[in-house]
């Protein structure tokens, strides 16, 4: 017997600051969502325009060495980051110099049909990746 999944419904993002990552998100065009705010659970819904959900759960304790999953020399199983398709490469690459977000890999040209990676890291060292999808 088969299951049928329908779409993912949302990433969740463990951060340490609730303001500080929401503030954050918010640059990328992810607000609050009012029905997805459970305050007894640390967790907050945010949605993009496009449909795109994210939860913030906001009960990660501060760790100077960076990503314990990308950054740790031994190599834990678990989900490492969150990719993005976007329009134009070149105008994210310009408007995350604007708004001093740091690009930590990319972009380069990677596999038929994609513009692959430019990798930035949110305020916890969360990683998130975006392509640009060629045509042709």
């Amino acid at each position: 017997m088969r299951f049928d999944t329908l779409r993912l419904d949302h990433i969740g993002i463990r951060v340490t600051d609730l303001a500080i990552a929401e503030a954050f998100y918010a640059k990328f065009g992810f607000l609050r969502d009012p029905d997805e705010f459970a305050p007894e659970a640390k967790a907050c819904g945010l949605v993009h325009p496009a449909g795109l959900r994210i939860h913030l759960i906001y009960n990660g304790v501060p760790d100077r060495e960076g990503n314990v999953l990308l950054d740790a020399p031994i190599k834990r199983p678990g989900f490492t980051h969150a990719a993005f398709i976007v329009e134009s490469m070149d105008e994210l690459v310009d408007w995350l110099a604007r708004e001093g977000v740091e690009i930590t890999e990319g972009p380069v040209m990677m596999g038929h049909g994609r513009r692959n990676v430019c990798f930035i890291r949110d305020p916890d060292m969360n990683v998130l990746e975006f392509n640009e999808i060629l045509a042709g």
